[in-house]
């Protein structure tokens, strides 16, 4: 059972509200619901855990047990008493009564949409039947010590549920209405959403994906950067950094959000925003080096267009910090911002076929490979704008071959393909010869040969 810190607020959103209400009347049942006019809470806390109940097409399981301990007081110098004295009370003094609780009730959410009690509450029950949704269980444990003129009752319930469809998501987490089942359920836990990496669930696929990327990127990075300076000058390496930083925060902060997403709706907020914004530094980081060794005879049209796409990708950051950038609805928008974010790529191209030629643009500055990494990100935002193939499937692609699974492999092969791409121009730029000012004959570079980047 994973510790999670404790929790005052008995309104907590742990799940749907249908389920919270039916969590809310079990504990009314067998603990009133409310605090008493003269009760004191002393010590309270809740553990949360999360595990997968079978095998993957099973409903995925949580587990919250609350404590605590709560002084009822009948004297009028109860209210005088500090917290320590009355705990230090229940395990030094007094005795225990015989009104020790021992109950367990059992909930289940049918097709309905409505939730009923169970008429078995022998033992708590976690499988689903065929026409259940959802179960409940809620296993209460009490007991009353008499100290003096006032009472302390140690409160121990445990509840159990199982969330399985889509329908029984809370709304900040219904995302795709195609994948049917095998949702995570909230986890207000930072320590069980990290544990449920290692589950089968919908976000399993998107989590892995990015996190082999972004420990790809970093070990190809840190590799990079560590050669001598008579293969890769220092130059390069600063050019090169701004990929690798952009491809490593990219990954890492998808990575990150597809991780966390279901903890809370304030974190699964914050991190949908860290993880536009890594996307945007994807796509400045990948132009930096494709602009600087296209035109790197030419300081003007160099710096202009480096500047164009910083300042395309801070407006588009800006965009994305737009709480309503993240709902569903605005899918196909946000692709769309992306994507012309990543077009905008084609004014410098015609830049440099009009100066150039298209024969110098494909053999010099690797135009092939970089349609290929074009064509790669373009598909995976027609995946994920229209959400194939599971909108023709639904339920058929919950745990593999989803859109956003396809779109991330697309955006690490692309990333893959693009620093193939750079890397092979930034060698032929620095073994070859710049043209000389007025346009027509050439000179040699006088900077130190490298052999290979």
């Amino acid at each position: 059972m994973s510790s999670n810190n404790a929790h005052n607020d008995k309104k907590s959103d742990f799940v749907t509200p249908e389920v919270t209400k039916a969590l809310n009347q079990a504990r009314q049942i067998v603990t009133t619901g409310k605090t008493e006019e003269d009760e004191h809470v002393i010590e309270e806390s809740t553990t949360v855990n999360f595990k997968q109940t079978g095998r993957p097409q099973d409903p995925v399981e949580v587990v919250i047990t609350h404590s605590s301990v709560v002084s009822q007081g009948s004297s009028d110098d109860e209210d005088t008493k500090s917290d320590d004295e009355r705990f230090h009370a229940l395990r030094t003094g007094g005795s225990f009564s015989d009104t020790e609780v021992h109950s367990a009730y059992h909930y289940s959410r049918k097709a309905t949409g409505l939730w009923s009690k169970d008429e078995d509450t022998e033992t708590l029950i976690t499988t689903l039947s065929a026409d259940d949704e959802a179960k409940l269980t809620v296993d209460l444990r009490a007991e009353t010590k008499t100290v003096h003129d006032h009472q302390l009752v140690t409160t121990t319930w445990e509840a159990r549920w199982t969330v399985q469809s889509f329908e029984l998501l809370p709304e900040w987490l219904q995302d795709n209405e195609f994948l049917r089942n095998g949702h995570r359920p909230p986890l207000p836990s930072v320590a069980e959403c990290f544990k449920s990496v290692w589950s089968i669930h919908t976000e399993t696929g998107n989590i892995w994906t990015h996190l082999i990327g972004c420990l790809a990127f970093f070990i190809l990075g840190v590799w990079f950067m560590s050669r001598p300076n008579g293969i890769v000058e220092i130059q390069e390496k600063l050019i090169f950094s701004f990929f690798f930083l952009g491809a490593i925060i990219c990954l890492g902060f998808s990575c990150a959000f597809h991780t966390l997403a279901c903890h809370s709706l304030p974190v699964h907020k914050f991190f949908i925003k860290l993880d536009y914004m890594g996307i945007s530094l994807l796509i400045i980081g990948s132009f930096i080096p494709w602009i600087y060794y296209g035109f790197y005879c030419r300081r003007e049209p160099k710096i202009t267009y480096i500047a164009m796409v910083v300042v395309l990708g801070i407006a588009a950051i800006i965009v994305s910090l737009w709480d309503k950038f993240s709902e569903s609805h605005y899918r196909p928008f946000r692709a769309g911002i992306f994507v012309t974010m990543g077009c905008s790529g084609i004014i410098p191209t015609i830049h440099f076929i009009y100066t150039d030629g298209m024969k110098r643009l494909i053999e010099e500055n690797s135009f092939i490979w970089l349609c290929v990494m074009a064509a790669l990100y373009l598909f995976g935002a027609f995946l994920y704008a229209t959400r194939t193939p599971e909108r023709f499937f639904p339920g058929k692609c919950d745990y593999v071959f989803q859109s956003h699974q396809l779109f991330h492999l697309c955006v690490v092969v692309a990333a893959f393909t693009h620093y193939y791409g750079i890397q092979e121009m930034a060698y032929k730029r620095l073994t070859g010869s710049c043209p000389s000012e007025d346009g027509f004959g050439f000179h040699h570079y006088e900077e130190p040969v490298r052999s290979e980047l």
